[in-house]
Formats: C-alpha cells, structure tokens, sequence
C-alpha cells in the first residue's frame, strides 16, 4: 500500500476549508496509509490517534508559540518515522510552515512533495509575513514536484512565484449528504423563533472567521444602509470566532443595528446546513479569497450569494446567473445587491436554481477525490 506523508499545521478538532479537504479525500481513498504531522495547539490534545484514515501525529506542548517550531519538530519527527515506514512522497498542505517543512525534508531525505494550495490571504499580507526568508519561500512553489490549487487565482500566484512544474486546478467540494439535508418547515420556523426573527424579516448569513480580510465590518455597515436608507427590514446572522469578534459587536451598536445582527460565534460544521437554509442570502465581502467553500455550501442548500470579484470566487460567481457581485469596501453596493435579490423574485429563483445545479456537477466530494487519486498516482509513478 503506497504511503504518503502529510505536513499540515492545522488538522482537527481545528476546522478550516483546508482540514476539511483533507479528510474528505482522504476518507475517500482508503488504498493509501496517512500519516500527518501537525502542530499541538491544546495541551489537552492527544499526541497520536487515528482520525478516519489518516495517523495523525501532533508535535509540541499546546502552548501559543509552539507552531513557530513546528517546521523543526515536524522534520525531525517526519525523518525518524520514515526510517520505520518509508514514505513515497510527502503532501504539504499550504506554502507556508508545512511548505517549509516539506521543501527541507526533500532536501535531505529527497523524498517529492505534492504542494497544495489553499491559503485565501492576499499577496501583500504574504509579503509582509515572507520578505525576510522570500529566498526560500519562493522555493517552496519551485521545488514542488506537483502542485494543486483550487482556484485559478492561486495558480496565478504559484506562478508568479516562479513555479514552472505542473499545475492541476482541482476546487475543494461539498459534502452533499450533509448540505442537501432540508429542514422541514415546522423547523424553520422553530429555528426562526428561537432566534428572534420574524417572519417577514428578510435573513442574510455569514460564516467565516471574524478576521479582517472577510470585511464583515462592511457587511455590518451595509444592514445600517438596508435599515435606514431602504426601509428593507433585514436580521443578519454571523456564524464564527476571531479576534475581530468584539470590535465588530461594538460597531453594530454604533451604528444601531445591534437587535438586527446575531452573533452565534462558532457552531459545528455539521450544524452549518440548518443555518444556510435559514437564510435568504448569503454575503462575505471578502478581500482576498483562496475559492470560498461557504459560498459553494450556500448554493447547494439553495441559498443564493453575494461575494467580490476577488481570488477564487469568480470561479464559480458569475453574476446574476450563479450570484451576484459587490464591490470591495463598498457597504452601499453591499446593500444594493441584497436589495437586487428582495425586489426581483426571478432573479432570485434563477440564481437559486442555478447554484443548485452547478455545486453537483463541479463540486462534489466524490468527484474531487477521484481527481486526488489519479495526482496521488501521478506522485508515485
């Protein structure tokens, strides 16, 4: 049985798009061993399990500095453990800490590694992390003997790096037994209540990390423009945690829409689809954004959208056939755009429609870790 060797910084109980990528390809392939170094971030974690099909290995102490050191302990641990199991090649899941391990760990071991990209922050955000070691950043997307991205616009990225080896655009997925799982009426209605939305308030939804780069203190601003300036009597749902979270709580009371956002912090992946299909619409005004899996989760419950025309989304937002664009920084064409869906019930239906198509066809679980498999044969042959 072929046997890949995972570098992850993050990996459960942390859930981002990346994770979940990770264990539903691998979930999917069960005629290949994993084995997954990452990073302890709780001391409570176990050192070893085994989560799905994959061993996972977690290196450090759970403490706030520990994934400074991760690129250290991983190799370390990563050079010992292949001298039992020796490994065919070695997946990097992001460019950066786990990049970094795996660039080195061919150097010395000269095991290949597939590097996939992932990472929705901005080119300058990057720049600003990378400048003083560039030299070797740049050759983490060099030294690659694969690369697979999931948007155009990362490839785009992989390339101004100076990559010039293969590059194969396989998207994340959807688990579509989860999100097309409907609530009956009776419980949306229940759903509604216990939140404190009326029947005829029109619901936006967002979930993401409270974090800079998701603009939702735009989006925050834009229910002040459908309150006050549209009369569009609007609640707006925020599902997530970050560091952003009390700044954005103050700004919905100045700007005095606090009864009209709710803050449910972080719920569980699996409770997302009742959520989504209790909105109307669903809004991230992104800054920058690797492809944007909320989007697709959204328009397979048949929630329509409304992102920026930045990073992956234009990979699957074309306006007002599968969502429908705002501009960046722009609470006012936010609220433009959410009023475009109230006014226009056609438009409504036609993008709903359309979005349930499109995530079936392009963006099931299934289909995408077919596609890992052949890159995973392609690593070995």
């Amino acid at each position: 049985m072929p046997k890949i060797l995972i570098f992850s910084i993050a990996y459960h109980p942390f859930i981002g798009g990346a994770e979940i990528a990770v264990k539903e390809v691998t979930d999917r392939l069960p005629d290949f061993e994993y084995y997954l170094i990452t990073n302890k971030f709780d001391a409570n974690w176990l050192d070893e399990e085994k989560i799905g099909n994959i061993n996972v290995r977690r290196v450090g102490n759970g403490k706030k500095i520990d994934k400074y050191f991760y690129p250290f302990r991983a190799f370390r641990y990563a050079w010992r453990l292949n001298k039992l199991v020796k490994f065919d090649f070695v997946w990097s899941i992001m460019a950066f800490y786990a990049g970094a391990t795996a660039l080195f760990f061919r150097y010395f071991s000269k095991i290949p590694y597939l590097l996939t990209l992932q990472s929705g922050d901005s080119d300058q955000f990057l720049k600003k992390r990378t400048w003083w070691w560039s030299f070797w950043y740049k050759r983490i997307y060099r030294r690659a003997k694969l690369t697979q991205v999931i948007s155009k616009y990362l490839g785009e990225r992989s390339r101004k790096m100076g990559n010039k080896g293969e590059i194969i655009l396989i998207p994340n997925g959807v688990d579509l037994n989860l999100f097309q799982a409907n609530l009956s009426i009776e419980e949306k209605i229940a759903l509604k209540r216990s939140l404190g939305i009326s029947a005829d308030d029109f619901v936006l939804i967002s979930a993401s990390r409270l974090v800079f780069k998701n603009a939702i203190d735009d989006l925050i601003k834009a229910v002040n423009f459908l309150l006050y300036k549209s009369g569009l009597k609007v609640k707006l749902i925020l599902i997530g945690s970050g560091p952003d979270e009390q700044p954005l709580k103050n700004l919905a009371q100045q700007q005095g829409v606090a009864e009209n956002v709710i803050f449910l912090g972080h719920k569980h992946y699996s409770e997302l689809p009742r959520y989504l299909q209790l909105a109307d619409v669903f809004i991230r005004p992104s800054l920058s954004e690797g492809l944007g899996s909320a989007f697709l989760e959204s328009m397979a419950v048949g929630t329509p959208i409304i992102g920026t025309e930045v990073g992956g989304i234009p990979d699957f937002l074309k306006n007002e056939e599968t969502g429908l664009f705002c501009e960046v920084n722009n609470p006012s064409s936010i609220a433009s755009a959410v009023e475009k869906y109230a006014k226009n019930p056609e438009l409504y239906q036609k993008v709903k429609n359309n979005g349930l198509k499109l995530v079936p066809e392009k963006y099931d679980w299934d289909s995408v870790a077919l596609k890992m498999a052949k890159l995973f044969e392609k690593m070995i042959n």
